[in-house]
């Protein structure tokens, strides 16, 4: 985008979230009078667009947690969740497609971000409850590389307004999260940009262990391969937050090592996703930069993993 396409761009924004804020509550005006009618003795919580596992995982933590306490909830099916269900059986039953909803099921419209915060939304408890019961028996048991690391790329970094939000210092991070944890003899590395990991980290990696592969860009086999690890080095992403979340539930002495720094919101930029227990880096977010703050990111943005 050219800079006078930059600038139109900020220009109209106010009006843009105007336009929109004002469409949303005449759609909601017309729902909420439906939802007064809907009374059943289930609820479905709605799936926001934009997502993928990373976030669908938390709506079927919530689906667990008010179905384990005797409030039947199930979330609705979209595009791309069969691969998981069929990886992780147990989520078919916290899941409903639309064809089978009933009039009467009660609507939950608002999920995501709401329904992610670690010991707020959830405790680990239940956390570790939901992971045993609903993902472990689909995550084969093998001994894992010393490390694991999980970098995420893609949409991060292909857009500027994607990167604005998201974008950190990856090699500054890997370096200091590698000193943070025991030498490793092995490195695996997960990306769904292996060829970016390749030309980036290559040398740094293979200063630490002689050993190091890339796994082949595969959604689902990545996130059993830092499911299982038993040291993990993740990113600021919710698909990291999971494959911790597993190996924390899985292993005893799993040892899980993430960012601080989630996303440049104007909520906050840490990432309140993460268990107190887990090493927590400081940094790499350009925090202390000037100018640094919340950018001007395009829309659906903050929607994103």
């Amino acid at each position: 985008m050219g800079a006078v396409k930059q600038a139109v761009w900020r220009a109209s924004r106010p009006a843009r979230r105007v336009v929109s804020h004002l469409r949303w509550r005449a759609r909601r005006a017309g729902t909420a009078v439906v939802d007064r009618l809907r009374r059943g003795d289930r609820t479905v919580i709605a799936t926001p667009g934009g997502m993928r596992f990373g976030n669908w995982a938390y709506l079927w933590l919530a689906a667990h947690q008010r179905t384990s306490a005797g409030q039947p909830t199930l979330v609705l099916e979209v595009p791309g969740m069969a691969p998981w269900i069929e990886q992780f059986p147990a989520l078919a039953a916290l899941t409903i497609r639309k064809d089978d909803l009933r009039f009467h099921d009660r609507r939950q419209w608002r999920g995501g971000a709401a329904l992610q915060r670690f010991g707020v939304d959830f405790t680990r408890g239940e956390l570790q409850r939901f992971v045993r019961e609903a993902l472990a028996p689909g995550i084969p048991s093998k001994e894992p590389a010393s490390v694991v690391i999980n970098i995420r790329r893609g949409d991060y970094y292909a857009y500027a307004g994607f990167r604005g939000v998201y974008g950190m210092d990856i090699e500054g991070y890997v370096r200091a999260a590698l000193a943070a944890v025991d030498p490793p003899a092995t490195i695996l590395v997960v990306s769904d940009d292996p060829e970016w990991c390749r030309e980036n980290l290559d040398g740094m990696l293979r200063a630490e262990a002689a050993d190091v592969a890339y796994a082949e860009r595969d959604p689902v086999g990545n996130f059993l391969a830092i499911a299982s690890a038993r040291t993990l080095i993740g990113m600021n992403s919710t698909f990291s937050y999971w494959g911790g979340y597993a190996a924390d539930a899985i292993r005893e002495d799993a040892r899980i090592v993430m960012p601080r720094f989630h996303a440049r919101l104007e909520s906050g930029w840490d990432a309140y996703q993460l268990d107190p227990r887990w090493t927590a880096l400081e940094g790499f977010d350009g925090r202390d930069s000037p100018g640094a703050g919340t950018p001007d990111a395009g829309p659906d943005v903050l929607d994103r993993v």
